[in-house]
């Protein structure tokens, strides 16, 4: 890569005209195919959570565990491009396109010369266009494209702050970090282990200059101050909701090696394409710290937006981690998509920084070659549970008169997004509720659609419904042993 980009005014123009490849290539991908899998839990929650009026909105994601940025977002687009299911997960895919180019911004910030950070940049999109990790959130209506788009975007304003602060990059730093932080709540990891890390240089620079100055370390200080200012409300809300959770516990496994070792796979492609990453990563913040931090101004400042970008990349994995371990599990692959681009970037750095001709193409060759096979997977095979093909076997099926009841409840918005309206169902929130026939008389078939349920629920579901453990009249993909399982059976007598 690095070999063709030329100098001076030729470098720019090929290196432009690359960055388009790339963007191209990166909404490709995630326009591909957009409504091939159905809506499924979470998405359809979105759905539901942000189709009333705006107080509506924040009253019910004030209800759930994460902040309301995304679901604003979907506010403010369903009344003009509708809520079809591409209609949905449009401003993630715009927001994965997004982020391809912000990485590429950021790289170019994290190198001290202008050219070796066109390469970092150019490497680190393309990487990241290219993910298959990236692309599925990029086509999900939920949050985790904006998590990753705004963390960029966080992440390149701390960069610009700390190299060359301006009222312009402070402005933008304070509003991205407040974006950052109200797209996801795994966004204050990333922001607070950021934060620490200026904080330390500020105080280094306090101390050097006997005073507090304005150095870029303490502007960058201040404009986070700003951003988690603009989120303490929200803050609050979590922090109330957080206890509730805390006792009801949570559905995240137990981070063990395995877990870790999935985890790593699901986030990277391959295993073998995520330790070459860690060890190209590992040894930029090697040199940041043994090196550029006591070397010339431009070595320094350099070893400093490594080093900001490891806490950015590190701090949520850790941190979540130690709490998985200490208190109870909240690691989960989908949630560290922010962190997945700053460790494209310090490996991109790495790259560019062991072989400075060749290390660049060859990294990008090996994430083509290591990963094709679960970037095919996930274009044309990976499944999310089909709940559009289990309401058009129910509908194909069903009688007038008849009545379906769902059991779990919590999938309600799922079935309600595609058998509308939603009172052609009734939830059953636990098997107590499955016993009690819904009011008004029945003159046909009695449905049950068991969702995500264990053998134990399946056959406890069964029973509490008066219904024969027979063969379905559908099954379609879902998680648990049951799937999306459609029964049925006579009126009750």
């Amino acid at each position: 890569m690095r070999q063709n980009l030329g100098h001076g005014g030729s470098g720019r123009i090929i290196g432009s005209l690359l960055l388009v490849v790339i963007l191209i290539v990166a909404a490709a991908l995630r326009i591909y195919d957009l409504d091939r899998t159905s809506l499924w839990y979470d998405e359809a929650v979105s759905w539901a959570q942000s189709r009333g009026t705006l107080p509506e909105l924040l009253s019910s994601v004030a209800a759930d565990n994460y902040p309301p940025l995304h679901n604003v977002i979907l506010w403010l687009t369903m009344p003009i491009i509708g809520d079809s299911e591409s209609a949905l997960r449009l401003p993630s895919v715009i927001l994965g396109i997004l982020a391809v180019w912000l990485i590429y911004l950021a790289g170019r910030s994290l190198a001290g010369d202008a050219s070796g950070g066109r390469y970092i940049g150019l490497l680190a999109a393309a990487l990241l266009a290219v993910s298959p990790f990236h692309i599925w959130y990029s086509t999900e209506a939920r949050m985790y494209a904006l998590l990753a788009a705004c963390g960029l975007a966080f992440l390149l304003s701390v960069l610009k702050v700390l190299d060359r602060p301006s009222i312009g990059w402070f402005a933008l730093l304070s509003l991205s970090g407040a974006a950052f932080l109200y797209s996801h709540i795994y966004a204050l990891l990333g922001f607070a282990t950021v934060g620490l890390v200026c904080a330390i240089y500020a105080l280094g620079d306090t101390l050097r200059a006997g005073r507090v100055s304005a150095s870029p370390a303490t502007i960058a200080c201040l404009g986070m101050g700003v951003s988690a200012l603009a989120f303490l409300p929200w803050l609050i809300i979590l922090a109330n909701r957080a206890r509730s959770v805390a006792e009801a516990g949570f559905w995240i496994a137990y981070p063990d090696i395995q877990f870790l070792k999935s985890m790593a796979f699901s986030i990277s492609g391959s295993l073998v394409f995520f330790w070459i990453l860690a060890a190209l990563a590992l040894s930029r913040c090697l040199r940041a710290l043994l090196v550029e931090s006591v070397s010339s101004q431009n070595g320094e400042t350099a070893g400093k937006a490594a080093i900001i970008c490891l806490a950015y990349t590190a701090g949520p994995l850790v941190l979540a981690y130690l709490y998985s371990v200490l208190v109870q599990p909240i690691l989960f692959d989908r949630y560290l998509i922010a962190a997945w681009p700053g460790l494209l970037l310090l490996a991109s750095a790495g790259a560019n920084q062991l072989i400075p001709r060749f290390g660049p193409a060859a990294l990008l060759v090996a994430a083509l070659m290591l990963t094709f096979p679960e970037l095919r997977f996930t274009l044309l095979d990976k499944m999310r549970p089909d709940w559009r093909g289990i309401v058009q076997d129910y509908m194909a099926n069903r009688s007038e008169g008849n009545r379906l009841m769902l059991y779990k409840g919590f999938a309600a918005p799922a079935l309600e997004y595609y058998l509308r309206p939603p009172d052609a169902f009734v939830a059953a929130a636990d098997i107590g509720d499955l016993k009690k026939q819904p009011p008004g008389p029945i003159e046909g078939d009695r449905w049950l659609l068991l969702v995500h349920s264990s053998p134990e629920e399946m056959k406890e579901a069964l029973e509490a419904f008066s219904i024969s453990e027979s063969e379905p009249v559908a099954q379609r993909f879902g998680w648990g042993a049951s799937g999306l399982k459609l029964l049925r059976s006579g009126p009750p007598n």
